[in-house]
């Protein structure tokens, strides 16, 4: 084989993985959608919710929330907006059961949310989560697949969802924003953020 041809087939195998990694049929997708854009909020991100489906620790009988994660870096435009007090979390909170798991999400998210404290932080993310899991939990018990709860998340009760993970985490997406420090996080579109969100 020439050169020329064993590069063009690596660049073609490069390109093939980069579509794989980025591909969506609607909200359902093998990889991330590439960056969330804020607009004028100035925190935007991700209410993630485990169907349950999933294997291993994403493999459980109700739904979960899995966390609430600012979209900075790579992965957004949110700024990354430090808490007043940075302890972690002492007690796990209504819609948590693992204390370690817990602290895991407050160091690797939580400080970045803009919240006052853990507290605050997981204080949110039980409120946000409740009713959308509510939903998820009457769809699971009636055999519903994790596609048909992203539709009826968002086609029967408008609730903005982002993204669906189809690996073996089995996971919904929801987008949400807030406009600033110390200012509730709430559920929206993309493209409402900047009217909800404006600080």
């Amino acid at each position: 084989m020439q050169r020329s041809q064993q590069m063009g087939n690596v660049f073609f195998c490069i390109y093939v993985d980069h579509v794989l990694r980025n591909f969506t049929v609607g909200h359902v997708g093998i990889g991330r959608p590439s960056s969330m854009h804020c607009g004028a909020a100035p925190l935007c991100g991700v209410l993630v919710l485990e169907s349950g489906y999933g294997s291993g620790s994403y493999h459980h009988g109700e739904p979960a929330v899995h966390g609430l994660w600012p979209e900075t870096g790579r992965y957004g435009t949110s700024q990354c907006i430090q808490p007043k007090e940075r302890a972690d979390p002492s007690s796990t909170s209504p819609c948590y059961d693992d204390l370690s798991f817990m602290r895991h999400e407050w160091e690797k998210h939580g400080v970045c949310a803009g919240v006052q404290d853990s507290s605050d932080y997981f204080s949110q993310i039980c409120s946000l989560s409740k009713a959308p899991l509510a939903v998820m939990q009457s769809l699971k018990g009636k055999g519903a697949t994790l596609e048909e709860m992203a539709d009826a998340l968002e086609e029967d009760q408008g609730y903005p969802v982002y993204y669906v993970d189809s690996s073996s985490d089995s996971q919904i997406y929801l987008s949400a924003c807030s406009a600033g420090y110390g200012r509730p996080w709430q559920l929206a579109d993309v493209a409402e953020f900047s009217m909800k969100c404006h600080p």
